[in-house]
């Protein structure tokens, strides 16, 4: 990722910029902005005050007289290249930790965090799903991407570093990956935690999904590299790496049978499982306590484990981090709502939902129901909708189907779809079907308000409610208006009642 350089052509006279663009909309006097495919914003970007554009070569054709246009090979890259160097480049100054991967990368960021301030007593700023998190606090400068557009990226980490933030975790997502967001970035260490399907409303194929992400690893020059061993492509991580010289690779296993020959590799052993928490055995490091429930989160916690070892944090404070390990917003957040568990997950893709129903159930008490509250997103992904709902309905004691931001879909077409995957199910060779009276093993309910509440009205003591796909978002996305809505906040109110 380092020493990219983008040859230019310049067409007009050399001129100092007031700031970087690639919305036409937000340019302001004396900036610079990026047309991303061709012209067609370059007269709003000029009239907003725009005194430089910057375009691939080959795409513009309409840049006034007296604007300075630069063209170049890739436009993305040069986005990327560009504002690290408007903001100073001062991402080199820092140890900068990627986590990369399908599911897992939010709550491996804020394990990642936690070990690492712990550590050094000193704020870790925080780049994902969840926002930006800047000395401590939540950032509201930039967009809800999981890998924000280059110029907000480099602008919060410039801001970061400024509030004496050296320390930064991010995660990084395919389409990252893909538009070259990251193009510039040195990572000191890098996470892989899984490949399994998800956005292939963008990508098209699974194909093109995998080879984005292990495309990182294969440019990869220099770093540290933890595996996930027993993921599918671990193996094809650890191949992309291990003959780099500046790599140095470490992989993990919670199996024993998944040796991929990296330079260092840790076995973990005896994983126990509970509501609030898990126990295992890591390598030399012995017993661990982790204040998060899953098997999956026993992945994340190692993976973060070993790449905070390798930078040099001991195991004693590793350890303490892991037993003080705060919830994170919307991952396994449990509430007791008058006797049942209600767990609020942001699980949106198949193997997140089956992650998150096989564990659910692993720490219910013997002949507790299982029942599941979850839709699937509009305008995504529709090849995952019937695979959802074949696992919940194979997981759970009961299932809902409700909304989860429709966008500019009908619901009831979505919940259709979902359906599908359920009706290719013989119930008859289920092992746990409700006897309560239920006619059905699920329902639809496009209400997302009224499908908790039916859920839970129909939970006995003990049993528990798993409200999936959401987790933290703040808001229900119908025909591009985000309308205020929160599963927590639901939760809240019934308690009141």
């Amino acid at each position: 990722m380092r020493n990219r350089k983008v040859k230019i052509e310049i067409d007009g006279i050399t001129v100092s910029v007031t700031g970087l663009y690639h919305h036409s909309q937000q340019v302001r006097h004396g900036g610079l902005y990026f047309a991303l495919k061709d012209g067609t914003y370059v007269p709003e970007a000029v009239q907003n005050g725009a005194t430089v554009i910057v375009s691939q070569t080959g795409t513009v054709n309409n840049v006034p007289n007296g604007i300075t246009h630069i063209t170049v090979p890739d436009v993305r890259l040069a986005m990327s290249l560009a504002a690290k160097a408007f903001y100073g480049s001062v991402v080199d100054r820092m140890r900068v930790t990627g986590v990369i991967g399908t599911n897992g990368k939010t709550t491996t960021t804020f394990i990642m965090q936690h070990i690492l301030e712990m550590a050094t007593g000193k704020n870790v700023g925080v780049i994902g799903t969840t926002g930006v998190l800047n000395a401590g606090k939540t950032w509201e400068g930039v967009t809800t991407l999981t890998t924000p557009d280059p110029i907000d990226l480099h602008r919060a980490i410039a801001c970061m570093y400024r509030n004496g933030v050296r320390d930064v975790v991010m995660e990084v997502s395919a389409h990252a990956i893909y538009y070259q967001k990251i193009a510039g970035i040195n990572f000191v260490g890098v996470i892989f935690t899984n490949i399994t399907q998800d956005h292939l409303d963008f990508f098209k194929t699974f194909e093109n999904y995998k080879a984005t992400k292990l495309g990182f690893f294969q440019n990869l020059q220099s770093g540290t590299v933890v595996i996930n061993a027993d993921d599918a492509y671990g193996l094809a991580v650890a191949e992309a790496v291990n003959n780099r010289p500046e790599v140095y690779a470490i992989s993990y296993s919670l199996k024993h049978d998944a040796i991929i020959g990296t330079a260092q590799w840790a076995f973990v052993d005896q994983v126990v499982l509970a509501v609030h928490g898990s126990d295992f055995i890591l390598g030399k490091a012995g017993a661990c306590h982790l204040a998060l429930t899953g098997l999956y989160n026993v992945y994340n916690a190692v993976a973060a484990a070993l790449l905070a070892n390798h930078y040099g944090v001991t195991w004693s404070v590793i350890k303490e981090a892991l037993a003080t390990m705060p919830s994170i917003p919307g991952r396994f957040n449990t509430y007791d709502i008058h006797g049942v568990t209600a767990v609020i997950d942001y699980a949106h893709t198949p193997d997140g939902l089956e992650q998150l129903l096989k564990n659910a159930r692993a720490v219910l008490p013997t002949n507790a129901k299982l029942f599941v509250v979850f839709g699937c997103g509009g305008d995504r992904d529709r090849l995952k909708r019937p695979q959802m709902g074949s696992i919940a309905y194979r997981l759970a004691d009961f299932v809902v189907l409700t909304s989860d931001n429709p966008r500019t879909e009908n619901p009831e077409t979505i919940i259709d779809e979902i359906e599908r995957g359920i009706k290719t199910i013989d119930i008859t060779t289920l092992q746990h079907c409700l006897e309560d009276g239920i006619a059905a093993k699920y329902t639809r309910i496009v209400d997302r308000t009224q499908s908790i509440e039916y859920a839970l009205g129909h939970a006995q003591i003990g049993d528990m409610v798993v409200i999936a796909g959401k987790g933290h978002e703040n808001y229900m996305e119908i025909n591009h208006e985000k309308i205020p809505y929160m599963d927590s906040k639901v939760l809240d109110n019934i308690l009141r009642r």
